[in-house]
């Protein structure tokens, strides 16, 4: 079952605590108008998924069809390409713009792609030594 009780209680969790910090926000007890968004950006996901939830508890085609979507091996094949090449362009694209930043003069910005990029190829590393002593 791809909707379990655990899914449905974190989305009760999301749509709550967005509440909280709505509410919160509006009291005044938190300064900043950003928990007001984060809480209405969690309201609507807790909500959005309650309800993706009871429409596959109670619609037959809908949970086939999740089903089917969740264990299907192209589906598994094309979110993991998807992912592969996400990985090649945030690379690419991180790259490109430590010249752009190292030509304008913006050595902060050129410091944090640099970071993230070295980050991406350590995990990439790390990742590629796991999963070869697992397969």
């Amino acid at each position: 079952m791809y909707y379990n009780n655990k899914r449905f209680a974190l989305s009760i969790f999301w749509l709550v605590l967005g509440v909280v910090l709505l509410v919160l926000s509006i009291a005044e007890v938190l300064d900043s108008s950003v928990y007001a968004g984060f809480g209405g950006g969690l309201i609507a996901v807790g909500a959005l998924q309650i309800i993706r939830n009871v429409k596959y508890r109670k619609d037959p085609e809908y949970k086939e069809k999740v089903d089917v979507s969740a264990k299907d091996e192209r589906n598994s094949f094309l979110r993991m390409k998807a992912w592969a090449w996400t990985g090649y362009l945030v690379v690419i694209i991180e790259c490109c713009g430590i010249i752009a930043a190292m030509i304008l003069g913006k050595h902060e910005f050129r410091q944090i792609l640099s970071y993230s990029v070295c980050l991406i190829l350590v995990i990439y590393f790390v990742s590629y030594y796991a999963l070869s002593r697992k397969y």
